[in-house]
């Protein structure tokens, strides 16, 4: 995969990073930890020759259902609420997630994936 193509993959609403799937699977439920984190063992997007990222960076292309994103934007906006700060290399608050999942939901009125 060249580099223009990876990109604009990860630039879609349901490709997330395991960063990303792993820093919401903490602040979720123990049924949606498990679906956030199986995602994880799934195969990740190919990477473009070139890329220096380990695992750590992974993407991965979900088809998570719609009233699955609702549960997870109410998860996370749970925890925006309460303070809770991400984990890792990168510690901040959790705002930035809570957007992102909130751009996922909006996408499913202009996919084609079913509900």
């Amino acid at each position: 995969m060249d580099w223009e193509d990876y990109k604009r993959i990860c630039d879609q609403p349901n490709v997330l990073s395991r960063w990303m799937l792993e820093q919401t699977a903490s602040v979720c439920d123990q049924a949606m930890q498990k679906n956030l984190l199986s995602l994880c063992h799934s195969d990740p997007l190919e990477k473009p020759s070139g890329h220096k990222g380990g695992t750590e960076v992974d993407m991965f292309n979900t088809n998570i259902a719609l009233q699955d994103v609702k549960n997870i934007v109410q998860q996370v906006a749970q925890a925006c609420a309460t303070g809770a700060m991400t984990e890792g290399i990168v510690v901040r608050d959790y705002s930035g997630i809570l957007k992102a999942w909130e751009e996922y939901e909006r996408w499913y009125a202009t996919s084609t994936i079913s509900t």
